[in-house]
């Protein structure tokens, strides 16, 4: 940990107190104090989650990897973490229980068995003279292996006979076999997963925070811990902070010792937060001789000159006294320990032996984004509202943002795939013969797709959305890596509307301070538009937690019909302070009463206090034109000059959602049915909670052809199948069907 001065101390936090209390403008941007969508749930929904359910009770084991070691982020290598104990990785070592005297917890090793244990008296020749029972003890004791948990209590008997020896000075035990003892063993084993590259998740994969990056997905390094939150939200100093260690690898093999590691690395991003002159991004090397780390890298910011729209490469040598069986590499970051802040992203980890320390440009065809939303204005938005006319929701034309990263020019050709979900069929392709375009060396490329089709309302499961699949495909060079030649984007159609991505890169505040009748009033609005009047029953929004005292801060649910004095048609007060919780971080509220809204209303609140509701920001879309904000709630106005552009987390919930093919009516579920490793190159295993339901498998491609065919097995052998997407079909006894995505990457 780098030392600081208290004079340092007070300064950093004065900057945070400043950023995120007393803005000096109306309104202002802060960078985030917490991840919405790293929050730890019960299981993991949302592509780079990190979790951490009872971790001290598993041993994860991790297979050594051999060279070469390519990751782009394309694809989640990190570890994932058990949530299920009837998982198949498990193997149970051993039962651990929680035990509790009298309430209190037992911490003593020693531990009980049910069986009578004895106290003895022995003779100097080694008879027995006399044997008595210890009393039996009640404690209340649950096992930790099984949810949920429910104390008992248990007669038991401590686990160790009490031996007196006549004669002899002092006396001696014997420890009995114990059938309960306190929780302090790991008690599961999880078996090596050749996907995961790294033994932490510390760092958060993520396609938002990069600017231009050279593939889609980057690792983030940041001052919030592995659920999302401060490493020391009370205490803003910098600190050692994140972390992301690989598993071991083999380089005692390596035929040539030339052995090159290589990353691209950037400072900010899109983060309106830079890193600062004492916060630093370090690459560490591990020594299997010495059984040390040692430093090969590391960047301190240089302020005034540095580019946040650039990914920079860098390339350093692995030593020949480090190359040995079970190297590890790892990065670290020293950043403001108070959240999401002084952030650096890296991409592209590549080392192989036979390099050079020259900087190399990859023969890699590479997507640098998600997938664009097919609608117009919304990531969501209610089906009830779409089927109201298709046509006007639906984008004309969508881009997807292509990075050549090769050093010759690259042809190229793009298709656009909308499936059936309710067959898994392709149901819309674009173009329908292939177009084929060059793209020069080293560049980014926008290709643009019509979307010329309007997709059928009973063509949406009871999921609620359908998907889009993007694919690049070349024939002039040898695609280095092929799994970021796709991307797939979903359009949530439910029962509320969403301008954001839901991801926050920033918080939104509207300074109390400044209120023109000196109450400490603050005014926050989003406009929507819908096709018809209709039913509101509340709205969810994302506060951006604060590292100030928000205890006494209060705030009314508004909706207008139009800005003008007049214009609120509801209110509601809500006591509770926010708070940072929910489902990805948003937190749902209800309205005491359904509402009639028009076509055109406006959903947010009034705060009331000295501190301002910083509502997350998404910088990934641009709907500050729907966003005002006032200062005596009768004067709005769009966001200032000064603020990036963006999307307001505020989404309003209309009536239940009813789909005309619902869950009570599917044989087949979703969550009954797990596929995985998905990608895989090889073996692709299937569970099922009943597998008796399924009557047969039918594995199609994206042209609709039947690629293969089966009754259910628990493993399918896919390495025969050329790499591409593919739909795997379940066909269950009483006809109904479930399809799933599976992405084979050889």
């Amino acid at each position: 940990m780098i030392p600081y001065s208290m004079f340092q101390k007070f300064s950093l936090f004065l900057v945070f107190i400043s950023l995120s209390l007393i803005a000096v403008s109306q309104d202002y941007l802060v960078a985030p104090s917490s991840n919405p969508m790293l929050f730890k749930t019960e299981e993991d929904k949302s592509y780079g989650r990190k979790l951490a359910v009872f971790e001290t009770n598993f041993n994860y084991l991790y297979d050594t990897l051999d060279l070469p070691f390519i990751d782009d982020f394309s694809v989640n290598h990190f570890p994932k973490r058990i949530t299920d104990t009837s998982d198949s990785r498990l193997t149970r070592d051993s039962i651990a229980y929680r035990i509790l005297i009298g309430n209190a917890v037992y911490r003593r090793d020693i531990g009980f068995t049910t069986d009578s244990t004895f106290s003895y008296v022995i003779g100097v020749l080694g008879d027995t003279i006399s044997r008595q029972a210890n009393g039996p003890i009640t404690i209340q004791v649950t096992n930790l292996t099984e949810l949920p948990r429910v104390y008992e209590d248990v007669s038991v008997f401590q686990a160790f006979n009490y031996y007196d020896t006549l004669g002899v000075a002092g006396d001696s035990t014997a420890n009995v076999f114990a059938l309960y003892r306190q929780d302090s063993l790991i008690y599961y084993t999880v078996t090596a997963n050749p996907n995961d590259f790294y033994i932490d998740r510390f760092a958060y994969l993520n396609n938002t925070f990069g600017l231009n990056p050279p593939s889609i997905g980057v690792v983030t390094f940041d001052g919030l811990d592995d659920f999302g939150l401060p490493y020391d939200f009370d205490n803003p100093i910098t600190v050692l902070a994140d972390e992301m260690t690989s598993v071991p690898i083999n380089l005692g093999n390596a035929s040539d010792t030339n052995v090159y590691f290589s990353f691209f690395y950037q400072p900010m991003g899109i983060s309106i937060n830079k890193p600062e002159g004492q916060d630093s991004l370090v690459l560490e090397f591990y020594n299997v001789l010495t059984k040390r780390w040692g430093s090969v890298w590391n960047t301190i910011l240089d302020t005034n000159n540095f580019d946040p729209d650039s990914f920079i490469q860098v390339v350093r040598k692995v030593p020949v006294t480090s190359q040995q069986n079970g190297f590890q590499f790892r990065f670290k970051n020293y950043a403001n320990s108070s959240g999401g802040f002084d952030q650096w992203h890296i991409d592209y980890l590549y080392m192989d032996q036979g390099r050079t320390g020259d900087i190399i440009a990859f023969d890699d065809l590479a997507y640098m984004y998600d997938a664009p939303s097919m609608l117009k204005d919304y990531y969501a938005m209610p089906y009830f509202h779409y089927i109201n006319d298709p046509t006007i929701y639906m984008k004309d034309t969508v881009y997807s943002r292509v990075k050549n990263n090769a050093d010759e020019k690259v042809e190229v050709v793009n298709f656009l795939t909308i499936p059936d979900t309710t067959t898994g069929m392709p149901f819309y392709r674009f173009p329908l013969t292939p177009t084929f375009n060059f793209l020069p060396a080293e560049i980014a490329f926008s290709f643009e797709d019509e979307v010329n089709f309007e997709f059928p309302i009973d063509k949406v499961d009871s999921a609620g959305f359908f998907e889009s699949i993007f694919d690049i495909k070349t024939t002039t060079i040898s695609d280095f890596i092929s799994s970021n030649d796709t991307v797939i984007s979903r359009t949530v159609l439910d029962n509320y509307y969403a301008y954001d991505d839901g991801t926050a890169e920033a918080g939104y505040g509207v300074n109390p301070d400044r209120s023109q009748n000196n109450d400490f009033t603050a005014f926050m609005a989003v406009q929507f538009d819908i096709p018809f009047s209709d039913t509101l029953e509340g709205f969810r929004t994302y506060f951006l937690p604060q590292g100030i005292d928000i205890t006494n801060q209060k705030f009314i649910l508004t909706v207008w019909s139009s800005l003008v004095p007049g214009g609120i048609i509801y209110q509601k007060p809500v006591t509770s302070a926010p708070f940072y919780s929910g489902v990805n971080g948003f937190i749902d509220y209800s309205f005491d009463t359904s509402i009639v809204v028009p076509t055109s209303f406006y959903i947010g609140f009034k705060a009331l206090g000295r501190n301002s509701l910083n509502i997350g920001y998404d910088l990934n879309t641009n709907h500050r034109d729907k966003i005002y904000f006032s200062q005596n709630g009768s004067e709005w106005s769009n966001p200032s000059a000064g603020i990036e552009d963006g999307s307001l987390m505020l989404r309003p919930v209309f009536r239940t959602r009813l789909f005309d093919v619902g869950l009570d009516n599917r044989g087949l579920l979703d969550d009954e049915i797990k596929v995985y490793p998905n990608p895989t190159n090889s073996v692709l295993y299937l569970k099922s909670t009943d597998d008796t339901k399924i009557k047969q498998l039918q594995m199609f491609d994206l042209t609709g052809k039947l690629v293969l065919e089966s009754h259910f097995k628990n493993q399918l052998d896919l390495s025969a199948l050329t790499k591409g997407i593919y739909f795997l079909r379940f066909i269950g006894q009483d006809a109904s069907q479930l399809t799933k995505k599976i992405i084979v990457s050889n």
